[in-house]
């Protein structure tokens, strides 16, 4: 049974499914369907699509970006709606950076290398690039997000948690904590800037 996303897809890029009996749009014999919808206020794109509801899974989903500019993060937001669990980063300005997610067995911090603490059994890393937490074209650097490295889930039933692991050189890594491994998608949408990542409930 597929996740009853909640998003609105207008561009299907790629699907993974661990599935016993492939009913995906881009199985063998049949075609990817495109479909569209657009609104005043809000726009929708998904981007990949994985599904990985089995434990070893490898699968990746990652989008390019689509500004040349560094994408400043504003706003995390870790929210459970019906069938999911959804990770919101939010930027200002138009366009957003490119992103590419995946399970990692042990999260580390970008650049030392050290571990970092994520609870949770599996560990959902998400790169942003070209992508910060600091504005450094005044000549003073000026945060533009001010929340913490550390956001706990609001009455989510995966997701633990999720934490910052590096922010250098417009690379911005969050980790985040899973109960267990599961399905997940990312999408984009604009009005305001925003790269979603949702995360397929238990049992779903």
């Amino acid at each position: 049974m597929r996740a009853p996303w909640l998003l609105v897809p207008l561009a299907l890029v790629s699907f993974g499914c661990s599935s016993s009996k492939d009913d995906s749009p881009t199985a063998a014999g049949r075609s990817t369907t495109t479909t569209s919808t657009s609104t005043s206020t809000t726009s929708t794109t998904v981007v990949s699509t994985t599904t990985i509801p089995f434990a070893g899974s490898t699968n990746n989903a990652s989008a390019p970006a689509s500004t040349d500019h560094t994408a400043l993060l504003t706003k995390l937001t870790v929210e459970h709606q019906p069938g999911v669990d959804r990770v919101t980063f939010e930027f200002g300005g138009a366009g957003q950076p490119g992103v590419a997610a995946g399970y990692e067995t042990r999260p580390t911090a970008d650049g030392s290398g050290a571990p970092v603490k994520v609870d949770g059994s599996a560990y959902l890393q998400v790169r942003l690039t070209p992508a910060a937490t600091f504005d450094l074209t005044g000549e003073v650097p000026k945060a533009s997000y001010t929340g913490g490295d550390r956001v706990r889930g609001a009455g989510t039933t995966g997701v633990t948690e999720v934490v910052r692991s590096g922010d250098f050189e417009a690379n911005l890594t969050w980790v985040v904590g899973l109960r267990s491994k599961a399905a997940f998608r990312l999408s984009t949408l604009s009005n305001p800037s925003r790269v979603v990542l949702e995360i397929a409930a238990p049992g779903v």
